[in-house]
């Protein structure tokens, strides 16, 4: 398996850009006139060591959200794109998130997914595969059981709800809400609970089904 280079300019500003991340986001998202962030269950995220988390997806603001209200953080896989971008594209890098073409079976994106977990870190998915245009729970795309069959690690589900309020399906740009956004964390689920299952329809199923009872 090819090694994921990550620059040694962006090891060393991790710590800083995290930090600073850290606080400008808990200024943004608890303005009460923009949105009031709510967040359950944040003590269940395993400290250390490799994670595979997966949660609902209705606004592109939902990475932001879920990686700010992780204690650790939270590398996530991302259209390649919009790497591309001179700002965001940087911000990207640094974050440790990993490209992904879309419409497309990416086999080097699935590789550095699973070395990242292997590594020890948390990886971000969202199995719908693409944001929810009704907010309902779309069907579970088999993508994450590829990185659980490879990685073992255990798998936490998180719920989210508001989100679209902030920034709605199709827009780019947040917009006052005036409401609540919730972060729910479930219980780890290991790996062997899950692979032991008798069909990959079985796993995808009960995968979506520990998200929905969080929403």
């Amino acid at each position: 398996m090819r090694r994921r280079q990550i620059p040694l300019l962006h090891r060393l500003l991790f710590p800083l850009a995290f930090a600073f991340c850290k606080l400008f986001f808990g200024v943004v998202l608890r303005v009460p006139l923009l949105c009031w962030l709510r967040i359950e269950g944040r003590e269940r995220v395993p400290k250390r060591g490799g994670l595979i988390v997966i949660a609902n997806h209705l606004s592109i603001a939902d990475p932001v959200v879920l990686w700010y209200a992780s204690p650790r953080h939270i590398c996530f896989m991302g259209r390649a794109d919009v790497f591309q971008l001179p700002v965001i594209g940087s911000i990207l890098r640094l974050a440790r998130a990993i490209p992904v073409r879309q419409r497309s079976a990416d086999r080097a994106a699935l590789m550095d997914a699973i070395e990242a977990v292997r590594n020890g870190e948390a990886l971000g998915i969202f199995p719908e595969g693409e944001c929810s245009e009704t907010g309902k729970l779309q069907p579970f795309l088999p993508g994450v059981l590829l990185i659980l069959r490879q990685t073992h690690a255990p798998v936490l589900p998180v719920g989210i709800t508001g989100t679209q309020k902030l920034i709605p399906y199709g827009k780019i740009f947040p917009r006052p809400a005036l409401s609540v956004i919730t972060v729910k964390f479930g219980d780890v689920i290991p790996a062997e609970q899950i692979l032991s299952m008798p069909s990959p329809t079985h796993q995808l199923e009960f995968l979506q089904a520990q998200v929905a009872r969080l929403l």
